[in-house]
């Protein structure tokens, strides 16, 4: 079995510089796992453990959801998950060029329920996971602090291709690795 999901890669320096900096905008606190520079992305599907023989199936899918044109991503303010309550996952928003991740999402959900894979069931949310809150005491601090960070831009990014990556876990998290990057074009291979 394969741990496998789709994304959109970040991989404009300045702008993952400014996120990976976002840390300081938030009172210090321990029990948070802060995702690595290199690592951050814009989920789109995750897959869970895929067979090793679906994996043709997968990068097919990927390559059919790859029909439409690049587009920019303004990245901009920090939130969390949960909205109320403790966070779990804290992430940097989208601004301009949201609704055009959005569609991508359903593009790439489109072609994967067409090769036989199980829909997602909640709504595809544009956003950024920056780090993952494992303690609870941390989640709420980090809740409190979050409306007083002010909105700020983070940089823009060319959304020019999708990435069917492999992800093993290990004991300091996630290493992953990229299994197909399909250009974003206009004239892409058909859903």
């Amino acid at each position: 079995m394969i741990r496998a999901f789709v994304a959109v890669p970040l991989e404009e320096p300045v702008t993952r510089r400014r996120l990976a900096g976002a840390r300081s905008l938030l009172p210090p606190v321990t029990g948070v796992r802060w995702v690595p520079e290199a690592q951050l992305h814009f989920t789109l599907k995750f897959l869970g453990d895929v067979e090793e023989e679906r994996i043709g199936a997968a990068k097919d899918a990927v390559l059919r959801a790859a029909a439409g044109a690049p587009f920019r991503l303004a990245l901009e303010g920090l939130g969390a998950f949960p909205p109320h309550g403790a966070a779990r996952v804290l992430w940097a928003g989208c601004g301009e060029g949201a609704a055009a991740l959005a569609e991508l999402a359903v593009r790439v959900e489109a072609a994967f329920a067409a090769a036989g894979f199980s829909r997602e069931e909640r709504p595809f949310s544009p956003h950024l996971t920056l780090a993952r809150v494992k303690d609870p005491d941390a989640g709420r601090r980090l809740a409190r602090a979050l409306p007083a960070v002010p909105s700020e831009p983070f940089g823009t990014l060319e959304v020019a291709s999708i990435v069917l990556y492999r992800s093993d876990l290990g004991p300091r998290g996630a290493d992953h690795t990229e299994l197909l990057r399909a250009a974003l074009e206009s004239d892409a291979a058909p859903q």
